[in-house]
């Protein structure tokens, strides 16, 4: 119950503020104020307004905050009690960064004791105070107040991840955006992501807060200096000098920045802030080599015999494996000289992988991903996989931003692979409006200023491939290396299906129907989705095909069973369960090549199509003769193909 003496004793404090109480108004003494509220406080310390009226009067130290805090259940007592105006006690804090915050009730105690943690360097105290149910009551000035803690601690991802939701909230008031829009931008920058804080930099050097405004073209020279643009960096430097307004420390680090053409960022990675001993403490965070070292020993055994077993798996690839090797063998060896001191030539590590569907591109490049992680030479094992759909937009603008999104991604986890399937389908387009060719403008950007934590591995059709490469002669020239998959033998298809039957609990009797629809789709050929003919099993996706083929195959089995009464017959035995029959095979061969008709629009071109296994499966349903030469090739699509991949 509140005191009358208590109540009598604020109100008197409240009115020398010049709060409005009792519906009148005198002329403000905070002197006498203060005077009143440390009484109050002195002599009923459990009561939360009088040390919110202290800190209205000017005493916004730690200490009257921490009992603030600690009186938090008391808060808005005496306001209640008394005649007095909502906002009589409302007070201003510093959040520690650029900004002032109106504090007001509870709330408003949580976020200004927390911002005086923070001051103070306890940062895990400050982060105890702003839980989820205050940063959803309040979300723009308490997830600000959380994301100047992350910044005093160092954490910039965190930084990232706290703003990135209140960017579009916070625009209808000046300072919270542009204080928001530069945070951004420099925890962005402290990442590395040069490209992206220099955009976001460089837009926030005319805005209303004078610190802000500098530390903003500062930050922005100093991505422009990393990302090579010399002059730009030179131009923003003096800029910031320019601004009016700003602290001697500030300005002194700005003539440094001028004076000397080294100074720049350190950038570190959300992995090595992850690694830290203490998660406040950046003191505790490993250096570069040495968190690649964290990641050594244990974990780069594991991802090396990874590695090796999903490698181990594949079917044939004699060839790739041992380019692959090669490849290990060239980034360890230079490992190891760079480690003495010896010259090392720069090598780029961008790949193409060139193959038709089912070949097992996208498990090569993990297997590689892995393998150069395991050696050292990539700091994470980040791999990202993506098509022309992920980054390519519609809109003018999207496609650069997704690009640098995925880009950014790989980056704050400390680098990794960009695997793209499909590539050439970003510039097969001769359109000018055809946002591809934006994407590989960004690419290139990225594969240069990340050089050293960023792998492209790029893979299609050979042929198409070649086209890829030839596009541009940047991509030539940082697309040195290649490795060829071939299509699959019918003997490897044969031991390929065999084992995905095996995985799957299934035994195939007679792989004798097997291989011999698989001879005759390695004789045919078929026309693929861009309207070039080529190997039927190619186009049918190879080891996928095959997939399929079983899905269908043990399918076709139970019904068999079901059908004869024994998939339900005590006497069924496991063995019987489990077989696939020839029958179950054929029939199963001419379900797939009747679904790649139907769904893909697959036709195959071969001759003596009523002879052999695949005789009367998938005839197409609409067949017309091309030229004179073979007088069974077929239309996809009522596009004419040619004899040969165009």
């Amino acid at each position: 119950m509140t005191s009358s003496d208590a109540l009598d004793l604020f109100l008197s404090s409240c009115a020398a503020l010049g709060a409005e109480v009792y519906g009148r108004r005198q002329v403000p003494d905070k002197r006498a104020a203060r005077s009143g509220f440390e009484r109050l406080t002195a002599q009923y310390p459990d009561q939360c307004d009088g040390w919110l009226g202290l800190a209205a009067s000017g005493d916004v130290s730690r200490a009257v905050l921490e009992n603030a805090y600690r009186a938090l259940d008391t808060c808005g007592e005496l306001i209640t009690a008394g005649d007095v105006a909502a906002d009589a006690i409302d007070f201003a804090f510093d959040t520690g960064m650029y900004i002032q915050l109106h504090a007001r009730g509870a709330d408003g105690v949580i976020m200004a004791c927390a911002a005086a943690r923070a001051a103070a360097g306890d940062y895990a105290g400050a982060g105890e105070l702003l839980t989820d149910r205050v940063l959803s009551a309040v979300p723009g000035p308490a997830g600000w107040v959380l994301a100047v803690v992350y910044f005093r601690a160092k954490r910039w991802h965190d930084v990232r991840r706290v703003l990135a939701p209140l960017a579009a909230q916070v625009r209808n008031d000046p300072f919270l955006h542009q204080a928001v829009q530069v945070a951004l931008g420099l925890s962005g920058a402290y990442l590395g992501l040069w490209e992206q804080g220099f955009d976001q930099l460089s837009s926030q050097g005319q805005g209303p807060i004078a610190a802000a405004s500098a530390e903003a073209l500062l930050g922005a020279g100093l991505c422009a200096r990393a990302l090579g643009r010399a002059e730009a960096a030179t131009a923003l430097l003096n800029e910031a000098y320019a601004v009016v307004g700003v602290s001697d420390h500030v300005r002194s680090t700005i003539a440094t920045a001028l004076s000397d053409p080294g100074f720049g960022i350190h950038p570190t990675t959300a992995a090595r802030i992850d690694a830290r001993n203490d998660y406040w403490d950046p003191d505790t965070e490993p250096g570069e080599r040495d968190f690649a070292r964290q990641l050594g020993a244990a974990r780069r055994e594991e991802l090396k015999a990874e590695a090796a077993a999903e490698l181990a798996d594949f079917v044939g690839m004699v060839d790739v494996k041992d380019q692959i090797a090669r490849l290990e063998s060239s980034v360890r060896g230079d490992k190891r000289r760079e480690a003495l001191g010896l010259p090392v030539r720069n090598k780029s590590l961008h790949l193409i992988l060139e193959g038709p569907p089912g070949t097992g591109k996208t498990t090569i490049a993990r297997v590689i991903a892995k393998l150069l992680c395991a050696a050292d030479v990539l700091p994470s094992d980040t791999f990202v996989e993506v098509s022309r759909s992920d980054l390519v937009d519609r809109v003018i603008g999207g496609s650069e931003a997704k690009i640098k999104a995925i880009i950014d991604r790989i980056i704050d986890d400390g680098g990794g692979v960009l695997f793209i399937d499909e590539a050439y389908a970003l510039t097969e387009s001769d359109s000018e409006r055809d946002y591809g060719r934006v994407v590989i403008a960004e690419l290139l950007r990225a594969m240069t200023n990340h050089a050293g934590k960023l792998m492209v591995i790029a893979a299609g059709y050979a042929d198409k491939m070649q086209e890829f490469r030839d596009s541009n002669e940047g991509l030539r020239s940082r697309f040195t290396r290649s490795i060829r998959l071939p299509s699959y033998t019918v003997d490897e298809l044969v031991e390929i299906t065999v084992r995905k039957a095996a995985k799957g609990g299934s035994i195939i009797s007679d792989t004798e129907p097997l291989r011999a629809a698989y001879a005759e789709l390695a004789a045919a050929t078929a026309v693929d989705t861009s309207g070039r003919r080529r190997p039927a099993m190619d186009v049918l996706g190879n080891a996928r095909f095959s997939e399929n083929l079983i899905q269908f195959a043990e399918e076709q089995r139970d019904h068999r069973l079901d059908v004869t009464g024994k998939l339900d017959h005590d006497d069924t035995t496991a063995e019987e369960l489990q077989t696939i029959t020839a029958e179950d095979v054929s029939t199963a061969v001419a379900r797939e090549l009747e679904r790649a008709d139907k769904e893909q629009n697959i036709k195959l071109s071969r001759h003596d199509r009523n002879q052999g296994p695949l005789a009367g499966t998938a005839a197409p349903q609409r067949a017309e003769p091309v030229g004179s030469a073979e007088p069974d090739l077929w239309r996809r699509g009522g596009t004419q193909a040619d004899g040969g991949a165009r």
